[in-house]
């Protein structure tokens, strides 16, 4: 009786080599074999294929000026008390500056206003920021004293008659209708274009703040 049980509990050879016993076994090796070699296989594959793998390419919001560089020079008055402003006089804190040639449409008096926003959104940290207008012309000039009460904090510059084409010049190609950021240092950080969201500037200056020790 015990035999015929014994007998009975025993896989038959023929079991053991059947096409569903081995399909099995493959399947067990498969499993085995993705789930030690599969994550590694994985992220070979998303660092060479997938842009979005890449994050440091989407760290920043505005574009990185690379190399970073100090700004040659700042040749402009102030149009309230008609002082000099050179690199000297923005020097310590973090400087936006917004280029304007020829009137400031909605675009620029967009950007403007977000940079508005952006230094009340800082909080303890609004006095390391400053923004300064920069008029390449009387008609941007212009147009920037008839936002001052909008702006009461925005310091209005106008570049220096004749100098104009070389301050353009110190700031990269086109610059009009651009914003720059400027480190305490004097060095040209970043430069977002008329179509930059606010909370992306704001995400920016956060990090600059959190990781500078300057300004």
């Amino acid at each position: 009786m015990n035999d015929v049980s014994m007998k009975s509990t025993q896989p038959r050879e023929e079991d053991l080599f059947s096409p569903k016993r081995q399909w099995r076994s493959r399947l067990t090796m498969i499993g085995l074999f993705l789930a030690f070699f599969g994550p590694i296989f994985l992220a070979m594959f998303l660092y060479s294929h997938l842009e979005i793998w890449h994050p440091v390419r989407y760290s920043n919001h505005g574009e990185l000026l690379s190399p970073i560089h100090r700004l040659e020079f700042l040749d402009a008055i102030d149009d309230d008390t008609g002082q000099p402003v050179d690199l000297a006089r923005i020097k310590g804190r973090w400087t936006y500056v917004y280029v304007g040639k020829g009137g400031c449409d909605l675009y620029c008096q967009a950007s403007l206003f977000k940079i508005r926003q952006t230094r009340l959104l800082l909080g303890r940290e609004l006095q390391r920021v400053q923004y300064l207008f920069l008029a390449l012309d009387d008609a941007a000039a212009r147009a920037a004293d008839a936002l001052a009460d909008e702006h009461p904090r925005m310091m209005r510059t106008r570049v220096r008659q004749g100098r104009a084409e070389a301050q353009a010049a110190a700031l990269g190609q086109h610059p009009q209708g651009n914003l720059y950021l400027i480190d305490p240092l004097g060095n040209l950080v970043m430069r977002y274009g008329p179509d930059a969201q606010a909370r992306g500037i704001l995400k920016d200056i956060h990090k600059l703040l959190r990781v500078s020790k300057i300004g």
